[in-house]
């Protein structure tokens, strides 16, 4: 796998987003219940959203598969 260098930002700016946290999850093993963060433009674009659980799978493949 290829590394990754840390460059220095060349710019960097204050704005302003809407944060909201959203639920989702079945309540079952594989999908709990949980919070999710969701950061949005003022327009209603859904610029990035935070997801424990498929955060951990995209990194560590699916739970499932860890058991």
């Amino acid at each position: 796998m290829e590394e990754l260098s840390l460059k220095t930002p060349s710019k960097a700016e204050l704005i302003e987003v809407i944060h909201t946290v959203a639920t989702r999850g079945k309540g079952v093993h594989g999908d709990p219940i949980r919070n999710v963060d969701q950061y949005w433009s003022k327009d209603g674009k859904l610029l990035a959203e935070k997801d424990i659980i498929r955060d951990m799978e995209v990194t560590h493949g699916e739970i499932e598969k860890q058991k």
